[in-house]
């Protein structure tokens, strides 16, 4: 085989480090850099998406990706933050008499680090699992009903979803008050399914499971039951308000709110966990980023709670549970069904309009401001993306912190192992974030006829991908029902991994619930429950609604 050649591109300019450019060598088009430890070549396009790389940014060695935050290292090529998925390709570079030099070959860093990633997939798939999964003894498919909102109430059922990763890893499972819908639970095919928002579509018939009409959708359309290039541009709107740098930034500050917190809430014998801390960090966090007053906090909890408990009597009363909601025509064309989220509408309205006259640096002063395909966004398009941004902010992180928490008092020794050493804080956040997925499922729509396992999957069927089931999949993760705080690699699907839709604020959340554990190790040797956690009664959202818990002394 020919050695790839050397390409001169020029004198190496005194570009500062940092600075990316775009250059083409044998038709490819390829990103240089500069480093402190001397120049750098790579792949210009981001593995996930079409993205330049040359936009994005080049902080020490690593390079952020300026579409969806993925962020690669610039000598090995892994992925350091998702939802890149496949490492980047690296090429060598060096300075030669003035001369910039790169050719398409990877540098032996990067080889090496190549063989070493095919090495350890195989060395974690092929290891005994020492904590075993659910039983699954005298269990049928036939016992199967994803939508028995008292099973989701009492539990998660582990069983089921494992039952069906094995036996039916594409299940058609009917509904009461619906059509019915496709179930996937394997890893490989939640991903294939997100990546592939062509076949199916987030857009088409919305991202839940109820079947609205093509009205009653864009009524209540948000960037979520969107696709790209819609999506793209919508995102585009707030992403570079959650790019790793930016949300990097906050770091102090989170942590001096969750210190705060913390101290507060641990000087009660006897607290709700969920009330006292697991709702107050980040809506606190999400208050300074959103430019929303820290004390209105406590309103838009209970709207938010209101909101995405839309099938619990408890949190949304009886009047508006999901399925009374649903036979009122006005209250199926607003999110989630519900007349709370007029309120919050309205709420989100009034700030804009502050903002409007008074712009700070924050969130919402770029909503308001921002514009898309040449226009401002409209009332309809701010209230629902305010929404979207405020509920999924608070909400998705509190009940990971809250679960999170119970994985860690259900397992004493990964417990003491963090109490240890807190530099496992950034590792242990995945692992509880794969563990204490705070969504179970999303809705997709076929646009096509397409064959998975086997059977057909129609035009126009409802199709969902079940996180709770992908991140326990043993063909993905070693002893998948360990709680491991060192657990690496954790490639973990609770972002959406691989498609359009991942989660905007992962990297906010990451470093939210790595802080929360950093400032949680004193108080953790002298937490534990009293009695059951309370669980929201949903299929949809991993919630729980109270867990008491006693300080020792």
């Amino acid at each position: 085989m020919t050695e790839p050649s050397w390409h001169d591109l020029g004198p190496a300019d005194d570009s500062p480090e940092g600075v990316l450019r775009r250059v083409e060598v044998e038709g490819r088009a390829v990103c240089v850099g500069r480093t402190a430890g001397g120049w750098v070549a790579f792949d210009d396009t981001c593995t996930h998406e079409e993205c330049s790389l040359a936009e994005g940014e080049l902080d020490g060695g690593v390079v952020v990706c300026p579409c969806h935050g993925s962020e690669f290292d610039v000598r090995t090529g892994d992925v350091l933050t998702p939802p890149a998925l496949e490492p980047l390709p690296i090429y060598e570079a060096r300075q030669e008499e003035g001369a910039l030099l790169v050719r398409l070959a990877p540098p032996p860093v990067a080889e090496a680090a190549a063989h070493a990633r095919d090495d350890h997939v195989t060395e974690a798939v092929s290891r005994q699992a020492t904590v075993p999964g659910p039983s699954l003894e005298g269990l049928v498919v036939d016992d199967v009903d994803l939508t028995d909102l008292d099973v989701w109430e009492e539990r998660v059922p582990y069983d089921w979803l494992a039952l069906l990763r094995r036996e039916a890893p594409l299940h058609w499972q009917p509904e009461r008050d619906g059509r019915g819908f496709w179930a996937l639970t394997r890893y490989d095919d939640v991903v294939q399914v997100s990546k592939d928002w062509q076949t199916f579509s987030s857009e088409l018939g919305g991202t839940s499971l109820q079947d609205l009409t093509e009205e009653e959708l864009e009524a209540r359309k948000s960037m979520i039951d969107t696709d790209p290039p819609p999506h793209t541009r919508m995102r585009a709107l707030v992403n570079k308000g959650f790019t790793p740098r930016v949300v990097n930034a906050y770091e102090e500050r989170i942590r001096g709110l969750a210190r705060g917190i913390l101290t507060n809430a641990f000087e009660q014998a006897e607290f709700d966990w969920v009330e006292s801390v697991a709702a107050e960090i980040p809506m606190w966090v999400f208050s300074e980023i959103m430019g929303l007053p820290v004390e209105d906090r406590r309103l838009i909890i209970e709207l938010g709670d209101k909101i995405l408990g839309n099938t619990d009597p408890e949190v949304v009363g009886e009047e508006y549970v999901a399925e009374r909601a649903l036979q009122d025509p006005e209250l199926r064309r607003l999110p989630f069904s519900s007349p709370f989220s007029l309120d919050l509408i309205e709420y989100g309205r009034a700030l804009g309009e502050k903002r409007r006259s008074d712009p700070r640096d924050d969130i919402t002063t770029r909503l308001v401001e921002a514009e898309l395909d040449g226009s401002r966004l409209s009332e309809q398009e701010f209230g629902v993306m305010f929404i979207l941004l405020t509920t999924a902010g608070n909400e998705t992180t509190r009940h990971t912190i809250s679960l999170g928490l119970l994985d860690l008092l259900e397992h004493p020794d990964e417990l003491q192992r963090l109490v240890g050493d807190p530099s496992l804080a950034g590792l242990a956040a995945d692992e509880l974030l794969r563990r204490a997925h705070p969504v179970h499922h999303f809705r997709r729509t076929a646009t096509r006829d397409v064959v998975m396992h086997g059977r057909r999957i129609r035009e126009g069927d409802k199709v969902t991908i079940w996180y709770a089931a992908a991140n326990y999949d043993e063909e993905k993760f070693a002893d998948p029902y360990r709680l491991d705080v060192g657990r690496t690699p954790n490639r973990h699907v609770t972002f959406g991994l691989g498609g359009p839709h991942f989660c905007l604020g992962a990297h906010l959340a990451r470093l939210e619930i790595k802080v929360w554990l950093e400032e949680m190790v004193p108080y953790l040797p002298r937490l534990e429950p009293v009695g059951d956690p309370v669980r929201l009664r949903s299929n949809f959202f991993n919630g729980i609604k109270r867990m008491p818990v006693r300080v020792r002394g």
